[in-house]
């Protein structure tokens, strides 16, 4: 997805960019939605984020996407593929996270679904990883959806917690 679009059914995925502060800081400053990360962000936080994967995107040519609603235009959240080092060795993780005011309507399975095939339709990886923490039911319910098992745990991230991998295996073809 260099510079063009991934659609779904529902959704569609783009780079995210500056444009995008305001609807994703209403996510990531929200308590509830946050409590698996060390802290809701600041505005600052989610600025930076946005320029870290704006970058990430330049650099490898994915990143986490911006998710807007194909009908409305609304923004949804993000969604995609970064680079994470795991245990010393350098991953492909799926990530994702979806603004609380549409979940349960099977809006970040879908656009994990159409990340993970666009990993193995344009990424020379044998597998994707997402880290997610154990009490954590709800992503732990969006990998199961897509295919992803419990790999194993690891301590990740600036606060050292347990974190599972999930894991899915690119499919055999022919």
């Amino acid at each position: 997805m260099p510079a063009g679009i991934l659609r779904t059914e529902r959704l569609t995925l783009r780079p995210l960019d500056p444009s995008d502060h305001a609807a994703l800081f209403a996510i990531q400053s929200d308590p509830d939605h946050m409590r698996y990360y060390p802290h809701p962000f600041a505005e600052h936080e989610t600025e930076h984020w946005i320029d870290v994967f704006v970058e990430h995107q330049d650099r490898y040519g994915h990143s986490l996407w911006a998710v807007e609603d194909a009908e409305t235009g609304e923004f949804l959240g993000n969604v995609g593929p970064i680079h994470q080092r795991v245990d010393g060795l350098d991953e492909i993780e799926l990530g994702w996270s979806i603004t609380p005011a549409r979940s349960r309507q099977g809006i970040a399975s879908e656009a994990a679904a159409a990340c993970r095939d666009w990993c193995w339709a344009n990424l020379e990886v044998d597998h994707l990883i997402s880290l997610i923490r154990p009490e954590n039911e709800s992503s732990r319910g969006v990998a199961e959806r897509i295919g992803m098992r419990v790999w194993k745990e690891t301590l990740h991230g600036s606060e050292g917690w347990v974190h599972l991998v999930y894991r899915v295996d690119r499919p055999e073809t022919g």
